[in-house]
């Protein structure tokens, strides 16, 4: 069970931050593909785990890196098999 809110902050934006270099994008990429959505400098708190991020906002997210929304939601587990399921799942060629 997580702490309080600055952890899961922490831990969501670790998730972002996998998702999003799994897709071989930088924060400048998903700004652009966002159509200005999302600022990078926004991304970057968000991975930082120094924002919150709004439940809609994860929601568009998981979108455009073609996701389950609960990819970017921590459960607790810590061996990273979630990851290579994602990975398999989403392949880094099948971006936007």
């Amino acid at each position: 069970m997580l702490a309080d809110s600055a952890s899961l902050n922490a831990l969501v934006g670790e998730r972002l931050r996998a998702v999003r270099k799994r897709r071989r994008m930088t924060l400048a990429q998903v700004e652009e593909a966002s159509g200005g959505e999302f600022r990078t400098s926004v991304l970057g708190a968000y991975e930082r785990g120094e924002r919150g991020l709004a439940a809609h906002r994860l929601l568009r997210l998981a979108e455009l890196y073609r996701v389950s929304p609960a990819e970017l939601l921590p459960d607790g587990d810590q061996n990273g098999d979630r990851d290579h399921v994602v990975s398999q799942r989403y392949p880094p060629d099948s971006v936007l």
